[in-house]
């Protein structure tokens, strides 16, 4: 069964990446033999019929089609944070305006979900791992000791972490018992990845009698503890890498963990993101700080690129990614090194863990995996 699918293309996201997602998606659904159409809702005509499709947040719902209020279109929202990042005044519009019953909403993040069925009774929601496009994917020929002999770092490491001075105002706007329940809370998740935040909220808040549970209060203290515990835990990662051959990639705030080894290469695109893995023997494919248990497409770029890859340890890695990749303790720095000296110091069990993994990949993890499970969502039930 053929599907019309409009898919809002134009994004302000940091390295490119929905624009990116959404021209893939386009691809893989107009290859699968469906009529998919990537549009700019801000100039292009509004989508009367079919199902539509956007990425993480509505900016204004009046640019919608007016369909998904009164049931012409379907609309799927992939998004790809944790649900505290949603705005929340967006879908408290949509759902005044009746669209919730015409809504899914696809999430790779498993973390804290019920949330969203507490905060929007009417929203429903599934799971959907990320997608990768095929083009993110190595030669599969020119994985072999060669290529490993002629990579140019040991370990190259990609994402973004908050300037220091970014976290201490947040932290001294707040007032100071607040303050001091906040830098408990970041010190509790930094030392224990496995610990969420807002298991760490309620040992905190509630252990000093706060009532915890209120979703505005909770998701007021986010931000700030994601960022301070992001920022601590990679660059001790990062650290702890010194003395082998270290690229980073990311924003100019990296440059302050780059002595030594450690050397950083610049900025990087989404596009450019695979090209920039395969230039080491290691790909370090660390999750997102606000995710515990899931992860984001990186771990599966790193696996696709041609080089053994590295995941701080979490549970649905362990599930989906099965000894295809190395695992260290996020709250352990020393792990990380650990597994790194290991991997280099047998390439040929590296080099075969590369390729499983980038065949697994492969198999399972491109944008046309994704693309039934996202229709069924918004309704048709021919596979694709």
């Amino acid at each position: 069964m053929s599907e019309t699918v409009w898919i809002q293309g134009r994004y302000e996201s940091a390295y490119g990446l929905l624009g990116v997602m959404a021209a893939e998606l386009g691809a893989e659904l107009s290859a699968a033999g469906h009529d998919a159409r990537v549009i700019d809702l801000a100039v292009d005509p509004t989508p009367e019929d079919g199902v539509f499709v956007f990425f993480n947040a509505p900016v204004n719902l009046d640019a919608f089609p007016a369909g998904l209020w009164d049931g012409r279109v379907r609309g799927v929202q992939v998004f790809v944070d944790h649900p505290f990042a949603l705005p929340d005044a967006a879908l408290d519009e949509w759902a005044q305006r009746g669209g919730l019953e015409n809504l899914r909403v696809c999430l790779p993040c498993a973390d804290d979900v019920h949330l969203l069925r507490m905060r929007w009774p009417g929203l429903k929601h599934a799971w959907m791992g990320h997608g990768i496009p095929a083009s993110a994917l190595c030669d599969e020929a020119g994985i072999g000791p060669s290529a490993w002999d002629a990579k140019g770092f040991d370990v190259v490491v990609t994402g973004s972490i908050a300037p220091s001075g970014e976290v201490d105002a947040a932290l001294e706007r707040m007032s100071p018992p607040a303050r001091r329940m906040v830098q408990e809370i970041i010190a509790l998740m930094t030392a224990d990845p496995k610990l969420g935040y807002l298991q760490a909220v309620d040992l905190v808040m509630g252990s000093r009698s706060v009532i915890t549970g209120d979703w505005k209060t909770a998701r007021a203290f986010w931000r700030v503890c994601v960022a301070a515990v992001n920022r601590t835990r990679r660059l001790r990662a990062v650290e702890a890498l010194q003395g082998l051959r270290v690229a980073v990639y990311g924003p100019e705030v990296w440059r302050e963990a780059c002595t030594g080894t450690i050397a950083y290469a610049g900025k990087v695109s989404y596009e450019d993101i695979p090209a920039a893995f395969g230039r080491g023997r290691i790909g370090l494919g660390w999750g997102p700080t606000q995710f515990v248990h899931s992860y984001s497409e990186r771990i599966m770029l790193a696996m696709g690129a041609g080089c053994a890859s590295v995941s701080d340890d979490r549970l649905l890695v362990r599930r989906d990614f099965p000894a295809l990749c190395g695992l260290y303790d996020a709250g352990r720095p020393d792990t990380l090194r650990a597994v790194c000296d290991r991997m280099l110091a047998d390439p040929a069990a590296s080099i075969g863990m590369t390729r499983r993994a980038r065949a697994w990949v492969g198999e399972r993890c491109l944008w046309r995996h994704r693309a039934g499970a996202l229709l069924d969502q918004a309704g048709v039930l021919a596979a694709v």
